[in-house]
Protein backbone atom coordinates (compact mmCIF):
# COMPACT_ATOMS: atom_id res chain seq x y z
CA UNK A 1 0.00 0.00 0.00
CA UNK A 2 0.97 3.45 -0.56
CA UNK A 3 0.97 6.33 2.18
CA UNK A 4 -1.72 7.84 0.25
CA UNK A 5 -3.64 4.74 0.54
CA UNK A 6 -3.00 4.21 4.66
CA UNK A 7 -4.24 7.65 5.06
CA UNK A 8 -7.47 7.39 5.54
CA UNK A 9 -7.23 4.58 8.29
CA UNK A 10 -4.73 6.68 9.71
CA UNK A 11 -7.25 9.50 9.67
CA UNK A 12 -9.97 7.32 11.24
CA UNK A 13 -8.02 6.51 13.88
CA UNK A 14 -7.65 9.81 14.94
CA UNK A 15 -10.96 10.74 14.74
CA UNK A 16 -11.70 7.77 16.79
CA UNK A 17 -9.57 8.95 19.68
CA UNK A 18 -10.84 12.25 18.77
CA UNK A 19 -14.60 11.66 19.57
CA UNK A 20 -14.34 9.19 21.99
CA UNK A 21 -11.27 10.78 24.14
CA UNK A 22 -13.39 13.56 25.55
CA UNK A 23 -15.16 10.86 27.56
CA UNK A 24 -11.51 10.83 29.65
CA UNK A 25 -11.85 14.41 30.83
CA UNK A 26 -11.28 14.65 34.55
CA UNK A 27 -14.83 16.88 34.36
CA UNK A 28 -16.62 14.06 33.22
CA UNK A 29 -18.76 12.80 36.12
CA UNK A 30 -21.62 10.33 36.60
CA UNK A 31 -24.92 12.68 36.25
CA UNK A 32 -27.52 13.03 38.86
CA UNK A 33 -29.54 9.80 39.03
CA UNK A 34 -27.24 8.18 36.56
CA UNK A 35 -26.43 4.15 37.37
CA UNK A 36 -22.76 5.11 38.75
CA UNK A 37 -24.76 7.97 40.37
CA UNK A 38 -26.74 5.82 41.92
CA UNK A 39 -23.68 3.16 42.98
CA UNK A 40 -21.73 6.31 44.36
CA UNK A 41 -24.85 6.85 47.06
CA UNK A 42 -24.85 3.01 47.94
CA UNK A 43 -21.37 2.92 48.78
CA UNK A 44 -21.91 5.84 50.91
CA UNK A 45 -23.56 4.00 53.45
CA UNK A 46 -22.59 0.33 53.05
CA UNK A 47 -21.07 -0.67 56.46
CA UNK A 48 -18.78 -3.80 55.48
CA UNK A 49 -15.78 -5.21 57.26
CA UNK A 50 -14.43 -2.34 59.34
CA UNK A 51 -16.27 0.35 58.70
CA UNK A 52 -18.34 2.19 56.23
CA UNK A 53 -17.07 1.90 52.43
CA UNK A 54 -17.64 5.44 51.19
CA UNK A 55 -17.08 6.72 47.53
CA UNK A 56 -13.68 5.57 47.76
CA UNK A 57 -13.59 1.87 46.38
CA UNK A 58 -16.16 2.58 43.60
CA UNK A 59 -14.56 5.40 42.47
CA UNK A 60 -11.33 3.21 42.15
CA UNK A 61 -12.89 1.04 39.77
CA UNK A 62 -13.87 3.63 37.73
CA UNK A 63 -10.44 5.27 37.57
CA UNK A 64 -8.78 1.82 37.25
CA UNK A 65 -11.21 1.27 33.85
CA UNK A 66 -10.56 5.12 32.65
CA UNK A 67 -6.98 4.50 33.50
CA UNK A 68 -7.02 1.64 31.09
CA UNK A 69 -9.12 3.45 28.15
CA UNK A 70 -6.87 6.22 28.08
CA UNK A 71 -3.75 4.23 27.20
CA UNK A 72 -6.20 2.66 24.46
CA UNK A 73 -6.61 6.23 23.24
CA UNK A 74 -3.33 6.69 23.60
CA UNK A 75 -2.18 3.43 21.44
CA UNK A 76 -4.78 4.37 19.08
CA UNK A 77 -2.57 7.72 18.20
CA UNK A 78 0.10 5.55 18.45
CA UNK A 79 -0.87 3.54 15.38
CA UNK A 80 -2.35 6.39 13.31
CA UNK A 81 1.82 7.37 13.71
CA UNK A 82 2.72 3.99 12.51
CA UNK A 83 0.22 4.34 9.51
CA UNK A 84 1.45 7.58 8.36
CA UNK A 85 4.76 6.62 8.50
CA UNK A 86 7.18 4.54 6.56
CA UNK A 87 5.73 1.03 7.53
CA UNK A 88 6.87 -1.76 5.43
CA UNK A 89 4.75 -4.74 6.94
CA UNK A 90 1.35 -4.59 8.53
CA UNK A 91 2.96 -5.97 11.56
CA UNK A 92 3.25 -3.19 14.08
CA UNK A 93 -0.47 -2.16 13.08
CA UNK A 94 -2.03 -5.44 14.06
CA UNK A 95 0.20 -5.81 17.16
CA UNK A 96 -1.19 -2.12 18.36
CA UNK A 97 -4.96 -3.14 17.09
CA UNK A 98 -4.64 -6.05 19.84
CA UNK A 99 -3.09 -4.23 22.63
CA UNK A 100 -5.98 -1.55 22.06
CA UNK A 101 -8.33 -4.75 21.93
CA UNK A 102 -6.87 -5.89 25.18
CA UNK A 103 -6.89 -2.57 27.00
CA UNK A 104 -10.37 -1.88 25.59
CA UNK A 105 -11.89 -5.44 27.09
CA UNK A 106 -10.64 -4.45 30.75
CA UNK A 107 -12.42 -1.02 30.37
CA UNK A 108 -15.52 -2.25 29.23
CA UNK A 109 -15.53 -5.51 31.83
CA UNK A 110 -14.69 -3.08 34.55
CA UNK A 111 -17.63 -0.11 33.20
CA UNK A 112 -20.99 -2.80 32.86
CA UNK A 113 -23.89 -1.14 33.55
CA UNK A 114 -26.23 -2.63 36.98
CA UNK A 115 -23.42 -4.32 39.02
CA UNK A 116 -24.12 -1.91 42.07
CA UNK A 117 -21.66 -0.80 44.24
CA UNK A 118 -20.91 -4.08 45.58
CA UNK A 119 -19.98 -6.07 42.50
CA UNK A 120 -18.53 -3.20 41.12
CA UNK A 121 -15.84 -3.77 43.39
CA UNK A 122 -15.60 -7.18 43.34
CA UNK A 123 -14.79 -6.85 39.56
CA UNK A 124 -12.05 -4.41 40.33
CA UNK A 125 -10.81 -6.96 42.97
CA UNK A 126 -10.56 -9.78 40.59
CA UNK A 127 -8.23 -7.39 38.01
CA UNK A 128 -6.29 -6.60 41.04
CA UNK A 129 -5.39 -9.54 42.02
CA UNK A 130 -4.57 -10.96 38.38
CA UNK A 131 -2.21 -7.94 38.71
CA UNK A 132 -0.35 -8.80 41.83
CA UNK A 133 0.31 -12.35 40.55
CA UNK A 134 1.69 -11.30 37.40
CA UNK A 135 3.42 -8.55 39.29
CA UNK A 136 5.14 -10.99 41.89
CA UNK A 137 6.17 -12.85 39.14
CA UNK A 138 7.94 -10.61 36.80
CA UNK A 139 9.70 -9.28 40.15
CA UNK A 140 10.67 -13.00 40.78
CA UNK A 141 11.59 -13.10 37.18
CA UNK A 142 13.80 -9.51 37.77
CA UNK A 143 15.26 -11.04 41.03
CA UNK A 144 13.67 -8.62 43.29
CA UNK A 145 13.58 -10.05 46.67
CA UNK A 146 10.13 -11.26 48.16
CA UNK A 147 10.79 -8.78 50.88
CA UNK A 148 10.86 -5.77 48.19
CA UNK A 149 7.92 -7.31 46.27
CA UNK A 150 5.65 -4.26 47.66
CA UNK A 151 7.97 -1.83 45.70
CA UNK A 152 7.53 -3.35 42.48
CA UNK A 153 3.73 -4.12 42.21
CA UNK A 154 0.74 -4.81 44.69
CA UNK A 155 1.40 -8.32 46.44
CA UNK A 156 -2.00 -10.72 46.48
CA UNK A 157 -1.86 -10.16 50.50
CA UNK A 158 -2.75 -6.75 49.84
CA UNK A 159 -5.34 -7.32 48.08
CA UNK A 160 -6.76 -9.85 49.98
CA UNK A 161 -6.56 -7.52 52.80
CA UNK A 162 -8.36 -5.17 50.60
CA UNK A 163 -11.28 -7.91 50.72
CA UNK A 164 -11.53 -8.13 54.12
CA UNK A 165 -11.74 -4.51 55.24
CA UNK A 166 -14.21 -4.11 52.72
CA UNK A 167 -16.24 -7.49 53.87
CA UNK A 168 -15.50 -8.91 50.29
CA UNK A 169 -15.20 -12.29 50.06
CA UNK A 170 -11.66 -12.54 49.21
CA UNK A 171 -10.70 -12.70 45.28
CA UNK A 172 -9.11 -16.19 43.79
CA UNK A 173 -8.13 -17.65 40.31
CA UNK A 174 -10.72 -19.97 39.41
CA UNK A 175 -8.91 -22.13 36.64
CA UNK A 176 -7.82 -19.05 33.73
CA UNK A 177 -10.15 -16.87 35.22
CA UNK A 178 -10.28 -15.08 38.66
CA UNK A 179 -13.44 -14.75 40.85
CA UNK A 180 -14.48 -12.86 43.30
CA UNK A 181 -17.76 -13.19 45.42
CA UNK A 182 -20.34 -13.10 42.36
CA UNK A 183 -18.24 -11.46 39.96
CA UNK A 184 -15.85 -13.85 37.56
CA UNK A 185 -12.99 -12.28 34.88
CA UNK A 186 -12.52 -14.70 32.08
CA UNK A 187 -9.24 -14.39 30.29
CA UNK A 188 -8.05 -11.88 27.94
CA UNK A 189 -8.60 -14.04 25.52
CA UNK A 190 -12.37 -14.59 26.31
CA UNK A 191 -13.12 -11.70 27.10
CA UNK A 192 -12.07 -9.57 24.26
CA UNK A 193 -14.37 -11.40 21.90
CA UNK A 194 -17.32 -11.38 24.18
CA UNK A 195 -16.75 -7.84 24.17
CA UNK A 196 -16.71 -7.93 20.08
CA UNK A 197 -19.63 -10.02 20.09
CA UNK A 198 -21.49 -7.70 22.50
CA UNK A 199 -21.62 -5.23 19.45
CA UNK A 200 -22.65 -7.36 16.58
CA UNK A 201 -19.17 -8.38 15.10
CA UNK A 202 -16.65 -10.80 14.76
CA UNK A 203 -12.91 -9.65 15.06
CA UNK A 204 -9.80 -11.94 14.26
CA UNK A 205 -8.53 -11.26 17.83
CA UNK A 206 -7.01 -14.60 18.31
CA UNK A 207 -5.32 -14.49 15.18
CA UNK A 208 -3.84 -10.81 16.20
CA UNK A 209 -2.18 -12.89 18.98
CA UNK A 210 0.52 -14.15 16.23
CA UNK A 211 1.42 -11.33 15.21
CA UNK A 212 2.70 -9.94 18.78
CA UNK A 213 3.97 -13.62 19.50
CA UNK A 214 6.34 -13.32 16.17
CA UNK A 215 4.29 -16.92 14.69
CA UNK A 216 5.33 -17.80 11.47
CA UNK A 217 1.80 -17.87 10.02
CA UNK A 218 1.62 -14.22 11.14
CA UNK A 219 5.13 -13.20 9.77
CA UNK A 220 3.80 -14.65 6.48
CA UNK A 221 1.66 -12.12 5.77
CA UNK A 222 3.97 -9.73 5.60
CA UNK A 223 6.47 -10.96 3.32
CA UNK A 224 6.12 -11.40 -0.19
CA UNK A 225 7.28 -14.78 -0.79
CA UNK A 226 9.49 -16.48 -4.14
CA UNK A 227 8.48 -19.26 -5.95
CA UNK A 228 11.05 -21.01 -4.41
CA UNK A 229 10.06 -20.36 -0.51
CA UNK A 230 12.69 -17.20 -0.39
CA UNK A 231 11.49 -13.72 0.99
CA UNK A 232 11.11 -11.41 -1.47
CA UNK A 233 10.20 -7.92 0.34
CA UNK A 234 8.29 -6.72 3.09
CA UNK A 235 4.59 -5.64 1.73
CA UNK A 236 1.65 -3.54 3.32
CA UNK A 237 -1.75 -5.78 2.59
CA UNK A 238 -4.91 -4.17 2.67
CA UNK A 239 -7.05 -6.58 4.56
CA UNK A 240 -4.81 -6.67 7.07
CA UNK A 241 -4.43 -3.01 7.90
CA UNK A 242 -8.20 -2.81 6.93
CA UNK A 243 -8.91 -5.74 9.66
CA UNK A 244 -7.00 -4.42 12.43
CA UNK A 245 -8.04 -0.56 11.81
CA UNK A 246 -11.44 -2.14 11.76
CA UNK A 247 -11.04 -4.32 15.15
CA UNK A 248 -9.09 -1.20 17.01
CA UNK A 249 -11.69 1.07 16.29
CA UNK A 250 -14.47 -0.90 17.28
CA UNK A 251 -12.79 -1.89 20.33
CA UNK A 252 -12.37 2.11 21.43
CA UNK A 253 -15.95 2.21 20.70
CA UNK A 254 -16.78 -0.57 23.34
CA UNK A 255 -15.75 1.01 26.77
CA UNK A 256 -16.88 4.28 25.21
CA UNK A 257 -20.41 3.03 24.82
CA UNK A 258 -20.62 1.51 28.40
CA UNK A 259 -18.95 4.54 30.05
CA UNK A 260 -21.43 7.04 28.57
CA UNK A 261 -24.79 4.55 29.50
CA UNK A 262 -22.88 4.18 32.95
CA UNK A 263 -22.46 8.17 33.66
CA UNK A 264 -25.75 8.79 32.14
CA UNK A 265 -23.91 11.04 29.36
CA UNK A 266 -24.81 12.13 25.69
CA UNK A 267 -23.51 11.03 22.59
CA UNK A 268 -20.23 12.48 22.20
CA UNK A 269 -20.09 15.16 19.49
CA UNK A 270 -19.77 13.75 16.23
CA UNK A 271 -19.88 10.36 16.97
CA UNK A 272 -23.01 9.83 14.22
CA UNK A 273 -20.77 10.92 11.58
CA UNK A 274 -18.16 8.55 12.47
CA UNK A 275 -20.31 5.47 12.46
CA UNK A 276 -20.83 6.33 8.76
CA UNK A 277 -16.83 7.00 8.72
CA UNK A 278 -16.40 4.07 10.44
CA UNK A 279 -18.79 2.24 7.70
CA UNK A 280 -16.68 3.73 4.78
CA UNK A 281 -13.36 2.78 5.57
CA UNK A 282 -13.73 -0.38 7.02
CA UNK A 283 -16.80 -1.69 5.11
CA UNK A 284 -18.04 -3.00 8.16
CA UNK A 285 -21.33 -1.72 10.40
CA UNK A 286 -19.76 0.03 13.41
CA UNK A 287 -22.89 0.73 16.17
CA UNK A 288 -25.14 -2.51 17.00
CA UNK A 289 -26.58 -2.59 20.13
CA UNK A 290 -24.35 -2.12 23.29
CA UNK A 291 -24.95 -5.63 25.52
Amino acid sequence: MTPAELAPYAAHLRTTVEIFGVLTDPQVVPRPGSPADLELTEARTLSLGDGVWGESPVRTAYAAALMSYTAALDEGIAMAIVLSGSVRTAIPAVVLARSIAEACGQAWWLLKTGLGAHGRVERLQCLRLRSAIEGERAAQADGIDEADWREYTETQAQVREYSRKLGLDPPRRDGYAYACGSQRMASVSRMVPVMFSDVGVEAAYNIHSGFAHGEIFALWQGFEQSADGGLLRPVVREPTIRGAVAAAARALYCPAARLSDLFGLDRPPGQDDWIDEHDAVTGHAAEPSMG
